[in-house]
């Protein structure tokens, strides 16, 4: 299981992606605004309105980014993802509800369709459609500061631990 910390939900700073088991460091996480001014529009708005992220790997080689498209489309995000053992991927997630993140949200990638679960103070799910198996799982108690956990659950898929990680965080951390 991998744990890491979000002390403040506005600041830029990298956080430690550790493997609880090892306690190494597999990655890095951090907000991105694209200018001084999203970032001033989110100090205004409490850090609600830009949720744009980079994940890097152990080695600090940017390998996640996420944009949020427009802070009036609730979650609507543009992911790139690339590392050394996979090619680019590129993924456009959107949410159509207006006013709060649903329930579930479909994504696809390499011919694989996939649904992300929400569940409030519980563990979120990733779950491949086609077999109904649980790829990964997430958890963001509701204490401060944050403290986040991630799994794999299909082994097969952990050369995409920081992709999975980094869609759970762009699209459920508040």
């Amino acid at each position: 299981m991998y744990k890491y910390k979000i002390y403040n939900k506005l600041s830029t700073s990298l956080s430690k992606i550790i493997n609880e088991d090892t306690e190494h460091i597999v990655g890095y996480i951090k907000k991105d605004y694209s200018n001084i001014f999203t970032r001033f529009i989110d100090l205004i708005g409490d850090g609600k309105f830009f949720n744009s992220f980079k994940i890097y790997n152990e080695n600090k080689d940017l390998v996640f980014i996420s944009k949020q498209v427009s802070p009036f489309k609730y979650r609507h995000f543009s992911i790139k993802f690339s590392n050394k053992n996979t090619e680019p991927l590129s993924l456009n997630f959107k949410d159509e509800n207006w006013f709060k993140a649903s329930e579930k949200a479909d994504f696809s990638y390499s011919n694989i369709n996939f649904e992300l679960h929400k569940n409030i103070g519980d563990w979120a799910y990733i779950i491949n459609k086609e077999t109904g198996n649980k790829i990964a799982r997430w958890k963001n108690p509701l204490t401060s500061p944050t403290s986040n956990y991630f799994e794999i659950l299909d082994y097969s898929f952990t050369e995409y631990k920081l992709l999975f990680l980094g869609i759970f965080h762009t699209y459920l951390y508040e």
